[in-house]
C-alpha cells in the first residue's frame, strides 16, 4: 500500500522554565521528541535533511503559552490511532511541556493566527499603582486613539515610532492580573514588550511568565 502524506495538528501547552526557550529551542526539542517517540516524519531533501515542522505563531521568549500548535508532515499508508501517538510524544518531553490534543489532516492545511490573548500577573503593591495609567490605556482602546510606541527595527538597527492601536482589541484589568487581546494580521501584529512598554510593566514585577492563551485560527 503507497505511503501518503498527511500534516499532523499537534496542540500542546509550554509553562514554567520552558517559557525561556527560543524558537529554534522549542522546535529542537519537538524534532528529538517526535523522532524518539517513533512518528513516521517526512524528512527534508539535501545534505543536511531535518523533520519537516512548522510553529505558525511563534512564541516570544519569556511568554509561556496555554494552548499553542506545531504542525509536522507525516507519511503512512493506514490511518494510525492518535492517542497513541499523543502517549508516545508525551513521553519524550520534559514536565512543563504537555500534548492537549493531536489530529492529522489529509488536506495539509496551512495555520494563520488571527488573534491572542496575553494575561500579566503582577505584584499586588505594583497593580495598585498602575490601575490609574491602565485606566488611559484602556480609554485610548475605548476611543480608538492612535497608539504610539517605540519600535526597534532590527534591519535597519534603529527605533521608530510604531501605531499600535490597529493592533488592540481588549484591555481589563482587575487587582493583580492585566489581560490583553491583540489583533494579528498578514503584515504583523503587536510584541508582548511593547505591550509591557505601553502598560508601563515593569518585568521584575511579573509574578510568573506572561502566558499566551486563545489563539484563535484560520484554516486555508
Amino acid at each position: 500500500m503507497l505511503e501518503e502524506t498527511y500534516k499532523l495538528i499537534v496542540d500542546f501547552s509550554i509553562k514554567g522554565d520552558l517559557a525561556y526557550l527560543s524558537h529554534q529551542e522549542t522546535l529542537t526539542m519537538f524534532q528529538r521528541a517526535l523522532i524518539r517517540a517513533a512518528v513516521p516524519l517526512v524528512f527534508s531533501r539535501g545534505f543536511n535533511p531535518h523533520p519537516c515542522l512548522s510553529i505558525p505563531f511563534p512564541r516570544s521568549v519569556g511568554t509561556q503559552s496555554i494552548r499553542d500548535r506545531i504542525c509536522v508532515s507525516v507519511q503512512f499508508a493506514e490511518k494510525p490511532v492518535v492517542d497513541n501517538w499523543k502517549s508516545a510524544i508525551q513521553q519524550q518531553l520534559p514536565a512543563n511541556c504537555s500534548i492537549l490534543e493531536v489530529q492529522y489532516d489529509d488536506r495539509k492545511s496551512t495555520f494563520q493566527p488571527e488573534s491572542v490573548c496575553y494575561i500579566f500577573r503582577i505584584e499586588p503593591l505594583y497593580a495598585n499603582q498602575l490601575h490609574e495609567h491602565l485606566r488611559c490605556c484602556k480609554k485610548q482602546i475605548d476611543e480608538k486613539n492612535s497608539i504610539e510606541i517605540r519600535r526597534y527595527w532590527a534591519k535597519k538597527k534603529r527605533y521608530k515610532q510604531f501605531d499600535m492601536a490597529p493592533y488592540l482589541k481588549e484591555l481589563t484589568f482587575s487587582d493583580d492580573r492585566i489581560e490583553t487581546v491583540c489583533h494579528i494580521s498578514p503584515s504583523g501584529t503587536v510584541r508582548v514588550d511593547e505591550i509591557m512598554q505601553w502598560l508601563n510593566i515593569d518585568p521584575e514585577r511579573l509574578r510568573e511568565p506572561v502566558s499566551r492563551t486563545e489563539i484563535s485560527w484560520s484554516q486555508n
